[in-house]
């Protein structure tokens, strides 16, 4: 037995370098295939570039001379539009050349996406594991979230991570461990602050005071952290902010967007039908966490996470990459449930093909809003198979 646990350990140290070599040279041709000055990525290095340079990424003079710099002829946004603690975690990237830190990112972003899904899967060991497993791989790479995420530089592989990671640390019952990273969602606050609020109302329904404490202490510190930084930055990404939802409202694939695309931008009509659809999904996701008291932690990270990409009043296709977590989750239960392979297999691709539809109208209407009818899916999906399998 010791020789072939020897024999494990060294299939480890083979398998994990070459993993970090392949994802190395995907990120390679990811980067050498697309304008990589005029992309998401830049916001990120740039405020990282800035920050390290003592700059001020929030006033628009020096954000619009470091896009001239580069020679970046894309400027969506006038200042930085994330919170100041993300810029400071983009410092050692920012440090780097643009192509190179571009490079580190994406294949870091491939490692986290990977690292995730092998943890999403570690909660289901069965016979069928190794065929689910490689699966739901197959299912990750094709969706197109997945693509978006990689090709546009952007940080919701880093968002999936730390859910995944809070989801297998809070079913070992290691709560306040996994309490820990949530308080990173809010780096990205459209997303991040709808989790962390239902999953917050779930812990003080649990009693789990010291996961909210916990939770409620590393946001404390992050915010500490930005002061030091720039005593002003709450403020200056309050303005900012609070701007961009404004500017792209009713354009995201949310309820809000379907709204909008049902009303045709009538705005009284958009915030009633949101705002009852919205009211309903919110109210529907505590009646079902107050009536079950026996679900999974993970699934109600999972729902927490569906109905947050539905609700949030600002987001882009990309972002639903964390419907992943849900989407394997699902997978799994249904093998629990006893369900035939070609069900248990059919769940990932069935949502992929989906998604290729409904591209399809979007480009034809030219819109994204459609894709809001993808988590629509995932949460009738869990709503199903997550409870039916905790009972």
């Amino acid at each position: 037995m010791t020789f072939f646990k020897k024999i494990i350990r060294l299939w480890w140290v083979v398998v994990i370098p070459a993993v970090v070599f392949c994802c190395t040279l995907l990120a390679v041709h990811i980067v050498d295939s697309i304008d990589y000055h005029n992309n998401d990525f830049f916001t990120f290095w740039l405020a990282g570039h800035m920050v390290a340079q003592g700059g001020n990424p929030y006033a628009p003079e020096q954000w619009v001379a470091g896009h001239n710099e580069f020679n970046v002829t894309w400027i969506p946004n006038q200042a930085y539009v994330y919170p100041l603690p993300l810029s400071l975690l983009f410092t050692p990237l920012g440090l780097l050349p643009l192509k190179q830190a571009y490079i580190a990112w994406v294949a870091f972003s491939e490692l986290m996406i990977l690292t995730a899904l092998a943890l999403l899967s570690s909660m289901r060991v069965g016979p069928r594991s190794g065929i689910i497993f490689l699966l739901l791989l197959l299912g990750t790479i094709l969706f197109r979230p997945t693509i978006l995420t990689l090709f546009n530089g952007q940080v919701s592989g880093c968002l999936l991570l730390l859910l995944a990671g809070t989801a297998i640390l809070w079913e070992k019952g290691r709560w306040e461990w996994g309490s820990l990273l949530l308080p990173f969602l809010i780096l990205k606050p459209n997303i991040g602050a709808p989790i962390l609020i239902l999953l917050g109302i779930w812990l003080l329904f649990q009693k789990r005071i010291r996961s909210i404490l916990m939770i409620g202490s590393g946001l404390l510190a992050l915010l500490v952290i930005g002061f030091i930084q720039n005593p002003h930055w709450v403020m200056d990404y309050w303005g900012i902010g609070t701007l961009k939802v404004a500017q792209n409202f009713g354009g995201s694939p949310t309820v809000w967007g379907l709204a909008a695309l049902v009303c045709h931008r009538n705005t009284t009509c958009i915030f009633t039908l949101g705002g009852i659809t919205t009211l309903l999904l919110v109210l529907g996701f505590l009646w079902l966490i107050a009536r079950d008291k026996v679900l999974a932690p993970a699934t109600i990270l999972a729902l927490a996470v569906t109905v947050t990409l539905l609700v949030t009043p600002y987001t882009w296709t990309y972002d639903q990459i964390l419907l992943i977590i849900p989407i394997a989750l699902v997978t799994l239960a249904i093998d629990r449930l006893g369900f035939s392979l070609l069900l248990v297999t059919a769940i990932f691709p069935a949502i992929d093909v989906l998604v290729v539809v409904l591209l399809i109208f979007n480009v034809t209407l030219q819109v994204e809003i459609l894709n809001a009818i993808i988590p629509f899916v995932v949460l009738g999906l869990g709503t199903w198979f997550l409870t039916r399998s905790a009972r």
